[in-house]
């Protein structure tokens, strides 16, 4: 996946959750046991190294009363920039997951899982009810991972322990789910070309992205500021200030605007804690249905042929 492919992957997050409610953190003690997922069964089976994970899980999202057409609607349509298969087989399917390896080098690659009882052209089975999308080097070996569980032998095929406490550095504890994570590990390559895609002069090496739907939003990205190959002084504050310009850069694509999302990305709370710094982006039920509609009028926009 390209830099640009990911930043299409990340307004897709944001456009989702603006067709949907967020739970609002949760306050209670931590669950000390969560529900497996989809998108946790999923995490097992890919392979070592991916630098940017995104999941979106699908079903979460169209069971929402209040914006369950809506994202239906928007799954029904062309293929998006970025991605090599159409939008259709989304509609049915339970999760999304896309990992990209090798950012910021020739060899950067992306595949692609879907949780589907549906048949995806030119995919392959990796399990019952997956299926994975991508270059055959990474299919296959998501397909190897997928027949060592499928024999039943004791043989752990798990995600590393640090990928998994990154992935849940942002979500809240007590937090019953998740429509959209994002978990992020880049290179010193993958940092250089988020550099040149945000205009970020020290991207950060970890992020962990976490959202879920209700009926308002809510949105937490947490970034680590500690860069083995950065000598700054206060790079706590540097991040703070490069994560303000990102969200201001975001409030100013048109589809932000068009949907009215600007001053929620521009007037997101940020604060800082040790090396991480984190940005809190809410938006309140009526601002929602507002949101929603403007969603809607879009989208029935799309579908009338030009006059």
């Amino acid at each position: 996946m390209t830099t640009t492919s990911v930043r299409v992957a990340v307004l897709i997050c944001v456009a989702l959750f603006a067709c949907g409610g967020a739970r609002r953190p949760a306050t209670s003690k931590p669950v000390e046991t969560r529900i497996a997922t989809t998108g946790d069964r999923i995490m097992a089976l890919l392979p070592e190294g991916a630098q940017l994970i995104i999941e979106i899980d699908l079903a979460r999202l169209r069971a929402n009363p209040v914006v369950g057409k809506l994202v239906t609607d928007a799954l029904t349509g062309p293929a998006l920039p970025g991605f090599d298969f159409p939008l259709s087989p989304l509609v049915k399917a339970e999760a999304l997951v896309l990992a990209s390896y090798g950012i910021g080098t020739s060899n950067a690659a992306t595949v692609t899982v879907l949780a589907t009882s549906e048949a995806v052209p030119n995919s392959v089975p990796i399990g019952e009810g997956l299926v994975a999308l991508g270059p055959e080097q990474w299919t296959a070996q998501l397909e190897a991972r997928a027949a060592i569980v499928g024999t039943g032998q004791k043989i752990k095929v798990a995600a590393s322990k640090e990928l998994l406490a990154l992935r849940d550095h942002a979500m809240p504890p007590g937090a019953p789910g998740a429509a959209v994570r994002l978990t992020a590990r880049l290179s010193f390559d993958a940092r250089v070309a988020l550099a040149r895609q945000t205009g970020l002069d020290a991207p950060p090496a970890q992020v962990s992205i976490w959202g879920d739907v209700v009926d308002d939003l809510a949105i937490i990205v947490d970034a680590d500021a500690v860069d083995p190959g950065d000598k700054a002084k206060k790079p706590t504050k540097r991040l703070e200030a490069g994560v303000r310009t990102i969200l201001a850069g975001l409030a100013g694509e048109p589809a932000i605007q068009a949907l009215g999302l600007p001053s929620s990305l521009s007037g997101a709370r940020i604060v800082a804690k040790g090396t991480w710094v984190r940005a809190i982006i809410a938006i309140g039920p009526a601002h929602l249905q507002r949101v929603v509609k403007r969603a809607a009028d879009l989208l029935e926009a799309r579908g009338k042929p030009p006059s």
